[in-house]
């Protein structure tokens, strides 16, 4: 898998599939809107899938999607995940690309991003809740910055 962008509300079908056709050309029957499991084993292969959270969990919806997502786009993640931020006014988190399971770039809705710790225990549940900055994010001028020496922003 080359994109996993979790968003932090839904974004409306409709609209989505719109972007991504408006901006990227892909067709909106590509963009699969549901829960995996609700799929059909011999429906098409989609170019994307946005799939709704289990429950009502922080970051719980999903756009996944490989390399046919990629050459449409001509994005890596990070960029996607920004290119849809700023359009739909919503924060979203992408993989660090490090080892460690509770840190994730966060991006803001004006499109700045940065890493961020995320709670353990509510991750072992499913959802993604953020518990404080790794680092300053310009759009998120609230959220509490604890640097990994131990030393605290606000």
């Amino acid at each position: 898998m080359v994109y996993q962008i979790q968003f932090e509300k839904e974004i409306p079908a409709a609209t989505l599939r719109r972007f991504l056709q408006d901006s990227y050309g892909i067709a909106p029957g590509g963009v699969y809107v549901g829960r995996i499991a609700d799929r059909q084993v011999d429906d098409p292969r989609p170019v994307a899938m946005f799939t709704p959270p289990d429950h009502d969990e922080e970051f719980g919806w999903v756009l996944v999607g490989d390399t046919e997502l990629a050459d449409a786009t001509g994005q890596d993640e990070l960029e996607l995940a920004v290119a849809l931020a700023r359009a739909f006014g919503v924060r979203a988190v992408v993989d660090d690309g490090s080892l460690y399971p509770d840190r994730w770039r966060l991006v803001s809705t004006d499109g700045s991003s940065g890493l961020v710790l995320t709670d353990e225990d509510a991750a072992a549940d499913g959802s993604l809740r953020i518990v404080h900055a790794l680092e300053p994010i310009a759009g998120e001028p609230d959220l509490t910055v604890v640097r990994p020496s131990g030393g605290a922003d606000d």
